[in-house]
């Protein structure tokens, strides 16, 4: 008989990492870098979902990206290299090609606003925006559902119903594909008229707008999130 053997079984995982707001950031964020980009990713038990808590967010961003870009790349036999290339040729293809494939499809990542500074530029934006259309990006008080339709597999609802408004400390706004014409003619005549502070907010905006209209699916739609701790766009 072989008897009772030690084994290690990568069975698959989406291997998120939870930061709660005690976490000793330095040390999560040493983990996150060295297991997040092991083997160059290549790897079913690395870490590949960061769930932080709000009010540790802009911390452990900051505490994590120094250590990320300290990580060096190149040949995997040299001592200094921390990250070697994919395992073969076509899988870096594949990668790039997944890139490629959701920028095309309207795909952006979008920007992030922190500290006094961030704060002050979307406040301008807001004040900058028509009071019949600021609400939906920037909601103040209340909330309400809104239906955003998806590309839906057989069987699965063609539309989901997402919550618009707030809840302290959080705020979410949403412009569904539908809404997107006028709210791009309302950012690109604020823009005329805005302060300093306003301009980039603005800008934003009106790119991710510009790239969801090419994009050209009912699916599309811009959000907005904030916290007393950040302020992002997505879309």
């Amino acid at each position: 008989m072989a008897g009772i053997k030690k084994v290690t079984m990568e069975l698959g995982s989406n291997a998120p990492v939870i930061v709660m707001p005690d976490a000793d950031l330095n040390k999560v964020a040493e983990a996150v870098a060295a297991t997040g980009y092991a083997n160059a990713g290549q790897v079913c038990i690395s870490a590949q979902r960061i769930l932080t808590a709000g009010r540790v967010y802009s911390d452990f961003l900051s505490t994590l990206k120094p250590k990320v870009e300290a990580l060096t790349t190149g040949d995997q036999l040299d001592e200094k290299v921390k990250v070697g290339p994919m395992i073969r040729e076509k899988d870096a293809a594949r990668v790039d090609e997944w890139i490629r494939e959701a920028v095309s499809a309207g795909a952006r990542l979008g920007r992030v606003w922190e500290d006094a500074e961030g704060s002050r530029s979307i406040r301008a934006a807001e004040e900058t925006l028509p009071p019949a259309v600021a609400p939906e990006l920037f909601p103040l008080e209340g909330s309400n559902w809104i239906e955003v339709p998806v590309q839906a597999f057989a069987g699965i609802s063609p539309g989901v119903k997402l919550q618009r408004g707030v809840s302290q400390p959080f705020r979410v706004g949403i412009v569904p594909e539908s809404r997107l014409r006028p709210w791009y003619e309302a950012v690109t005549t604020a823009k005329f008229n805005a302060p300093p502070a306003a301009v980039s907010v603005l800008g934003e905006i009106e790119a991710l707008i510009a790239a969801a209209r090419r994009a050209g699916g009912p699916s599309v739609a811009l959000v907005f999130a904030a916290s007393s701790f950040e302020d992002r766009f997505a879309e």
